[in-house]
């Protein structure tokens, strides 16, 4: 059976130079650490961050499962995003898109749904 995780590709970026990245978290101190962490490598890489709140034409949302209050949260950061910039790429990934990632990737606004042992290689599966 297909990995859902895997079911949407994204386009290959040949230029990542001044593509305009945004970063939602919701949930642990860890998730936080770990937008940060990916934060600073697409910044080093090229990428121009910018707020969550604003255009982007990459938006990241490390997701939270811990209550459905979290996950409400997270669906409507996604929902956000795509009505920010309904052509920019809304990729989740976290522990709501973990445990749910095939319904996830089933949602419209969602393009790509990376597994949370994955995250780390979120750019280089951007590349």
């Amino acid at each position: 059976m297909e990995d859902p995780s895997r079911r949407r590709r994204v386009s290959i970026f040949t230029d990542n130079n001044g593509l305009r990245i945004a970063f939602g978290t919701l949930g642990c101190k860890v998730n936080q650490v770990e937008i940060e962490a990916l934060r600073e490598e697409f910044l080093q890489n090229g990428y121009q961050l910018v707020e969550f709140s604003d255009t982007a034409d990459i938006y990241v949302i490390n997701t939270c499962a811990v209550t459905g209050t979290a996950e409400k949260k997270s669906r409507a950061l996604m929902r956000r995003a795509k009505r920010k910039n309904p052509s920019g790429l809304v990729i989740v990934t976290g522990c709501y898109g973990q445990v749910a990632a095939q319904s996830i990737s089933e949602l419209p606004e969602v393009d790509l749904v990376v597994p949370n042992n994955d995250k780390e290689y979120l750019l280089d599966i951007l590349s």
